[in-house]
């Protein structure tokens, strides 16, 4: 049996049930391609859930207001990933009527959709012969073809792409690349593959020459960044301050918490912004209530959490002019809601556990 229906018919018996495979509709399964990203399926299943149920339709997320759409985004980071699914929605719908096109082009001009999500919606809600490139099928095919380049260096996309579009199976072409995909998931495995199971295993040049341990190579060329972070609670009353800066390099068109790089920074786009460093000098002894650790993609952030009454909010409000910094006010019970980020939860304990 050739291995193109090897795993064809593997993946008939041993896929998982999984919501967004219930119907080949291109919707939910560009939503689900999408929070899928950078997050595990056990993780997102409950809010993909949750987000299909209040978005049920293109029609629905492009009518929304983009605060509910981050709110029930809230546990999936990447919030960039909410705005253009929400922007593309909006394209859709006055564009398409709100369906999605089955042109390859067409789709890679929607706001966030790149070469692997396209072509996986395409191929799976509309059969066509696009072959998918995501991580586990990197790892599949690198160790499949005996792959040795550096998986994640730039060339490799391009040469694993060509063997993806060798290898798919033009006939069932969506089953094909979430075959792959589960193959990668659930038996060809990083670390401890389970080849004993897999119906690629005859074939496999890795499996034959006993190399799943050294294939595929990967070799980070981001080295993680430290960060030393402040951020801070602004009380009026019962009442908390957000704001909005332009050109901030974390937390980008988000109403969040006044915060800022503190101590040396590996550039200028790090730098505290002007708005923060005017702040922390109106800013009379705030009051530290502790410290957190937190990773956004590459970076490793410590922050310390520092709480300040004001006693009024003129000078507040005269920094937020100036620097054109939008602000509004929010109360504890609507904090990490008005801020859809763990970092707002995060705070938030600080802030529960000193009213009690």
């Amino acid at each position: 049996m050739n291995p193109k229906k090897k795993i064809f018919d593997w993946y008939q018996t041993h896929k998982r049930d999984l919501p967004f495979r219930k119907k080949k509709q291109a919707y939910p399964i560009w939503v689900s391609e999408v929070m899928l990203q950078q997050t595990r399926v056990n993780a997102m299943l409950p809010l993909y859930e949750a987000f299909i149920k209040r978005f049920p339709n293109p029609e629905s997320l492009a009518s929304s207001e983009e605060e509910e759409v981050l709110a029930y985004w809230k546990g999936l980071g990447y919030y960039s990933r909410a705005r253009n699914l929400r922007k593309a929605a909006i394209f859709l719908v006055q564009n398409y009527n709100g369906s999605f096109p089955k042109d390859l082009n067409s789709v890679l001009k929607l706001p966030g959709i790149g070469n692997y999500t396209a072509r996986a919606i395409l191929s799976i809600a509309y059969d066509l012969p696009f072959a998918v490139l995501d991580g586990n099928v990197k790892r599949v095919l690198s160790r499949y073809y005996g792959y040795t380049e550096n998986i994640l260096g730039s060339k490799a996309d391009s040469d694993l792409q060509e063997k993806a579009d060798l290898f798919l199976n033009t006939e069932h072409p969506g089953d094909h690349n979430q075959a792959l995909m589960e193959l990668g998931a659930t038996l060809c495995l990083p670390e401890s593959p389970k080849c004993l199971l897999c119906p690629l295993s005859d074939f496999c040049f890795a499996r034959i020459h006993q190399k799943t341990g050294e294939i595929p190579l990967r070799k980070k060329e981001k080295k993680q960044i430290q960060l030393s972070s402040e951020i801070f609670v602004l009380m009026d009353q019962k009442r908390i301050l957000l704001v909005r800066e332009p050109k901030m390099r974390f937390l980008k068109d988000m109403f969040h918490l006044p915060y800022g790089m503190v101590g040396e920074v590996p550039e200028e786009t790090y730098a505290p912004t002007p708005f923060f460093l005017g702040l922390k000098k109106i800013l009379k002894d705030p009051k530290p209530v502790g410290m957190f650790k937190h990773t956004i993609t590459h970076h490793k952030l410590v922050f310390s959490v520092f709480v300040s009454p004001l006693k009024g909010i003129e000078e507040i409000d005269n920094l937020t002019k100036k620097f054109g910094v939008e602000s509004k006010w929010v109360t504890l019970s609507s904090l990490d809601t008005e801020f859809p980020s763990s970092l707002a939860s995060k705070v938030k304990k600080f802030l529960l556990y000193l009213e009690s």
